[in-house]
């Protein structure tokens, strides 16, 4: 099971916590009309990206390389009606000694993470709201 916190601060800033453990995201738009944080698609092609990467570099088909040089790309779509993410395409790199004769296993290793399973198997998502009292903790 995971738990993350995600809390909004000053309007703009994200704070991200995790196992202990924050991370800040700005919402905000800089000078030049583009995001300077992270945008939310971005983010979960971030969370698909470090999933493929652990999982590649983890297949038994790179077992006794040393550190592969490994690059995962990866590209969306969007569709309205609802918005969201409609295609992600996912590149994977890495040296070519690395990959001769491994490439079908790497594939499924890379096709296999659990965020991407997550994502071709659409979770059941269920969002309460709630209140909470003035010292910031939940209503009862």
């Amino acid at each position: 099971m995971a738990r993350v916190e995600a809390e909004l601060l000053e309007g703009r800033r994200v704070v991200f916590t995790a196992r202990g453990r924050s991370q800040v995201n700005v919402r905000q738009v800089g000078g030049d009309g583009q995001p300077i944080g992270f945008t939310s698609v971005e983010l979960l092609l971030i969370a698909l990206a470090n999933c493929t990467l652990g999982e590649v570099s983890n297949s038994p088909a790179l077992a006794g390389l040393d550190s592969p040089n490994l690059r995962v790309t990866l590209e969306s779509s969007m569709a309205r009606d609802p918005l969201r993410v409609a295609k992600i395409g996912v590149t994977v790199e890495l040296d070519g000694d690395a990959i001769e004769g491994a490439r079908e296993g790497l594939l499924a290793t890379a096709s296999g993470c659990p965020v991407a399973n997550t994502l071709r198997f659409s979770p059941e998502i269920e969002v309460t709201v709630r209140a909470r009292n003035a010292a910031g903790g939940a209503a009862r």
